[in-house]
């Protein structure tokens, strides 16, 4: 009995300083990239070992890369890196290698087994003949990440063969094929076609807390995503990923399932769909597509909001709108893009304003989108007759801007304020001699019996001093010189 309890502390002794040894040599050798704590140094510029996918499971993937190491990109925990670990075979004993690993298999977050000599020796014999480092693709077909569970259930595929651009309603034709996905993943190769063909997966969305939701959506060459029976984003035409038309969009969502419909069209060559998610308790971007990008810059959030009792001003690009245009952020959660091409305010939306970190980091490239949800699209194209001039806008002493245009020798007035839940716009026409007709959208859905403008079921416009009438699928409203009328918006 003595000599068994001998050997049992023994055992754990040697264990114990086994684990020990590991994160000394862990610390020797390896942390200088990793870190300290597995997060990867310099604020995660290196690649994660804290609850990483590639260390999980099977301990020939890890013992692998650490013999003949790895180069080209390799996604790791919802990021993607590209970058060269040099191979350690050389320079490590079996002995060293199993116990950086064993400790490594057991930190931060990390449950895996230990991983004995032997292991690291099979392997060693078993790849003598490599003379290069592991890519991600290599090392996943020999030895498969496990797959951990996404955001979407109850994932079904629908393949519609002989299909092309521009992508349609694709629920109106018959599918070829239908398929449950039990992954929760989306991926085109589950068409097993090459061109001409569109896929549809609907499922549902299981939102883990109450909140706002950010989606990232790229393709090659359309997609469409639609979550409660809403669309809020959409890839048109035709393209590559990756070249500037990747959407990027907010919606709110209750904790737990919600319907999803995701639609992608492929015309020719390259194919591939790209979907990733951010919640109010997620700080990574969360995969929901086989293919993932490596996302391009990640810029900091700076949000950019009013005061108390004074308005935000965002003077620089804002997607879903022109070049040109001027954002404004008013107290109580309400906003404007007003587009000095169009001389119109295009976009309103809710919540939050704009997000700086792009436009103010590094001199962030490219169109930033608003950073609140209900996002309202209002006009797209020109609303004042041919020969309308801007003369710019001023602010009263809340910030509240009032645009200023002229056409011929009649000068407007476009002031926004706002009130509530809404925002109340006052149009004046001053000078000139004749009535003018002023577009007030080109998007709304229709006209009510009570005059109010629609757009769907998500806002509506009120109008006091004049009549709204439709002209050529666009609603208008008619000023005669002298006179003001009151717009007021509201999301439903």
């Amino acid at each position: 009995m003595k000599l068994r309890r001998f050997f049992t502390l023994f055992a754990s002794l040697s264990t114990c300083l086994m684990a020990q040894d590991g994160g000394q040599l862990y610390t020797l050798y390896c942390s200088a990239c990793h870190g300290a704590d597995g997060k990867g140094a310099t604020g995660g510029a290196f690649p994660p070992l804290a609850s990483s996918e590639w260390i999980k499971g099977d301990a020939k993937r890890p013992i692998n890369i650490v013999l003949h190491g790895m180069e080209g990109p390799i996604d790791v925990a919802g990021k993607t890196y590209n970058l060269a670990m040099p191979p350690q075979g050389a320079l490590l004993p079996d002995d060293q290698i199993a116990a950086i690993l064993t400790f490594v298999r057991s930190s931060w977050g990390n449950t895996e087994s230990a991983v004995n000599v032997d292991e690291v020796k099979a392997v060693r014999a078993a790849t003598a003949d490599r003379k290069k480092p592991w890519t991600a693709p290599e090392l996943t077909k020999e030895f498969p990440l496990a797959l951990e569970k996404t955001a979407l259930s109850d994932l079904i595929s629908m393949v519609y063969k002989d299909a092309s651009a521009p992508l349609g309603d694709l629920s109106t034709l018959t599918a070829t094929s239908v398929e449950e996905e039990h992954s929760g993943i989306i991926d085109v190769a589950q068409a097993a076609i090459e061109d001409k063909f569109a896929i549809m997966w609907t499922g549902k969305f299981n939102a883990p807390a109450k909140g706002s939701y950010t989606f990232l959506l790229d393709a090659d060459d359309s997609a469409r995503l639609t979550i409660n029976g809403k669309v809020i984003s959409e890839v048109k035409g035709l393209g590559p990923i990756n070249s500037n038309r990747k959407q990027i969009s907010k919606i709110d969502l209750e904790q737990g399932p919600a319907p999803i419909k995701i639609e992608y069209i492929e015309n020719i060559g390259n194919q591939g769909i790209e979907l990733a998610w951010k919640g109010p308790e997620s700080e990574k971007w969360n995969w929901l597509s086989k293919e993932k990008s490596s996302l391009g810059p990640v810029f900091p959030e700076i949000l950019i909001e009013p005061k108390t009792n004074n308005t935000a001003i965002y003077r620089n690009f804002i997607a879903g709108t022109t070049p040109r245009a001027i954002g404004f952020g008013f107290p109580g959660g309400v906003n404007l893009a007003y587009s000095a091409d169009n001389l119109a305010t295009e976009l309103i939306w809710k919540g939050k304003f704009m997000n700086g970190g792009r436009h103010w980091t590094d001199r962030g490239q490219g169109s930033e989108p608003p950073a609140g949800t209900d996002v309202i699209k209002i006009s797209s194209i020109p609303v004042l007759p041919k020969g309308a001039r801007f003369l710019g806008y001023k602010l009263d002493e809340a910030g509240n801007p009032t645009f200023y245009t002229t056409i011929g020798d009649a000068k407007l007035s476009d002031s926004w304020k706002p009130s509530s839940d809404s925002l109340v716009r006052q149009i004046s026409l001053n000078g000139g001699s004749t009535a003018m007709d002023i577009l007030v959208s080109n998007l709304a859905t229709e006209i009510s019996s009570s005059g109010d403008i629609l757009f769907e079921d998500k806002a509506y416009i009120q109008i006091q001093g004049t009549n709204a009438f439709k002209k050529e699928n666009k609603i208008m409203i008619n000023m005669a010189p002298g006179k003001s009328a009151t717009l007021t918006y509201r999301w439903k």
